[in-house]
């Protein structure tokens, strides 16, 4: 007779997302922006090899050099159409002679705070604008510099996520909460700004409150406002769409 075998249940790998971060720049050769990153920072970040080292924060993040980009203004002026990216950044981006991609693992509040302070930093060393690739936002540089340095933990919702997003088939929806460590959202059948209002009160509300959301509980943005039944979304918009998949999913709010 064979013994019976116990079955081990698979240990489940916590569920980690990247975030990654354009940058090009007008730098005469790749030594001269190394040299600008660690003297810019006073030697808090350097680059060794394809990683970005920060040393006061203890991280570290792939660091890749591209050249030219053809496709790069066109890129920054669709992602910029919300923060309203000026003009003459986009000449200046026209201008570019290398693109820096900044990339690594995030998932959480801290670590997306880390990233985009790491972000500012090859800025201050002569980049033109950055564009969040797993969201689909772009900002010019000094935005994201004043975001940095009036930095509130609530501006990691403006800096990483795309909304609102909208969209006649999937209706009103959010894209880029991955960066944060949260599910994005999706309401369908609500009059249009409502729903813009509705998905970004949402979003702030998980990144102040900290609240634990469950399925099957309910939302109401204020006394005034209706209820929303909270629920899982399987469908994303972006499902299989890459960086901007969030592997975390999605909620959807219903009026009850």
């Amino acid at each position: 007779m064979w013994p019976f075998k116990k079955r081990i249940k698979p240990i489940e790998e916590p569920l980690i997302a990247k975030s990654v971060i354009c940058i090009p720049g007008l730098w005469n050769n790749i030594d001269e922006l190394k040299n600008l990153i660690f003297s810019s920072s006073n030697g808090e970040y350097m680059v060794v090899g394809e990683i970005l080292l920060s040393i006061k924060k203890e991280r570290h993040y792939k660091f890749e050099i591209g050249g030219r980009d053809e496709r790069m203004t066109a890129s920054f002026k669709c992602t910029g159409k919300t923060t309203m990216i000026p003009y003459d950044c986009l000449n200046k981006i026209e201008k570019h002679n290398f693109v820096i991609y900044i990339s690594g693992e995030t998932g959480s509040l801290r670590e997306a705070e880390n990233i985009a302070f790491a972000g500012a930093e090859v800025l201050k060393a002569g980049g033109i604008g950055i564009k969040i690739d797993t969201a689909g936002k772009a900002f010019e540089k000094s935005e994201w510099l004043n975001l940095v340095k009036n930095f509130d933990e609530t501006d990691l919702y403006q800096m990483f996520v795309a909304s609102p997003i909208v969209d006649e088939k999937s209706g009103v929806f959010s894209c880029g909460m991955h960066n944060l460590g949260l599910k994005d959202t999706i309401i369908q059948g609500e009059e249009l700004q409502r729903s813009i209002d509705l998905v970004s009160i949402f979003g702030y509300y998980q990144i102040f409150d900290k609240p634990v959301i469950l399925p099957h509980q309910t939302f109401q943005p204020d006394l005034q406002s209706p209820k929303y039944l909270i629920t899982d979304e399987p469908n994303q918009p972006y499902k299989g769409r890459g960086l901007f998949e969030n592997p975390y999913g999605m909620w959807r709010l219903t009026r009850i």
